[in-house]
């Protein structure tokens, strides 16, 4: 069955590095019903190729949109911050910026980096409310501290909770700050419980998906290479879960990305 479907975080440029080239990626990508893709920067120089890669690779058969961001775990990329922020203002104008991403917490990787990742989120948050941009948030084993940082600016910024990996009443909480959540192919793992509850009792309005690819890929790819190609395992898992019609899970979730891409929460 053909889906329409936006996958609102991947990393083309690492499947790159792992010996797919792009083109094939979205060739892949389209047949399996993948409209948009939403390429997402980490660091200063995959967030000036996230923007090439958008630029020269978008058509009107598969559009991509990009992000610009520095992640917690690129702690060497912290004093690039300022470039970083300089890059995403030359860019506000155009339509193919999403965003500010992916930003956040990990405390899995450098907890001892807690007090800098607090200090650049914080940064990164006050542009974005600045400008009015959504956030990409990366959180791990960071529950209070990215909850506490994202609180601070309640009512000004918002976006996602991307690859989301806590329970229901946390991503409650991140709904009620005005935030996405973001179900990547996690969702479709056999014993990821806390993530099948969220995503079955949050409401429809504030859910997203994603592959991050290629990261996380879910049954029947698991431990190989993630592709934008199998954002339709995550959807058909998600209509397992929901109370909904699969008809109205897929326009949903499509029409959230849309607002999504689009610079809007989705309480807008």
């Amino acid at each position: 069955m053909a889906y329409s479907i936006i996958d609102t975080h991947c990393h083309l440029d690492i499947i790159r590095d792992q010996g797919k080239e792009i083109s094939d990626s979205l060739d892949d990508a389209k047949a399996s019903g993948v409209k948009k893709i939403v390429q997402i920067g980490i660091d200063l120089p995959s967030s000036l190729q996230a923007k090439e890669i958008a630029n020269i690779h978008s058509n009107f058969e598969l559009s991509i949109q990009y992000t610009i961001g520095c992640h917690p775990t690129e702690t060497h990329e912290f004093p690039n911050a300022d470039e970083i922020l300089k890059l995403a203002t030359e860019s506000l104008s155009d339509s193919r910026f999403t965003g500010i991403g992916e930003i956040g917490m990990d405390l899995y990787h450098n907890a001892e980096k807690r007090s800098e990742q607090r200090e650049i989120l914080s940064k990164f948050l006050d542009f974005s409310a600045t400008h009015s941009l959504p956030v990409v948030i990366h959180s791990r084993d960071a529950f209070q501290d990215t909850f506490e940082a994202l609180s601070e600016f309640k009512g000004k910024a918002f976006g996602v909770i991307h690859c989301f990996t806590y329970d229901y009443e946390m991503g409650k909480k991140f709904v009620d700050l005005g935030y996405y959540i973001s179900f990547s192919g996690i969702l479709a793992f056999k014993n990821a419980t806390d993530i099948h509850n969220a995503a079955k009792n949050l409401p429809l309005e504030t859910l997203l998906i994603e592959t991050d690819a290629p990261f996380l890929a879910p049954p029947p790819h698991r431990g190989k290479r993630n592709e934008p190609a199998n954002m339709k395992y995550i959807l058909e898992r998600m209509f397992s879960l929901r109370a909904e019609s699969n008809l109205k899970v897929e326009e949903t979730l499509y029409q959230n990305s849309e607002k999504f891409i689009n610079r809007k929460a989705y309480h807008a």
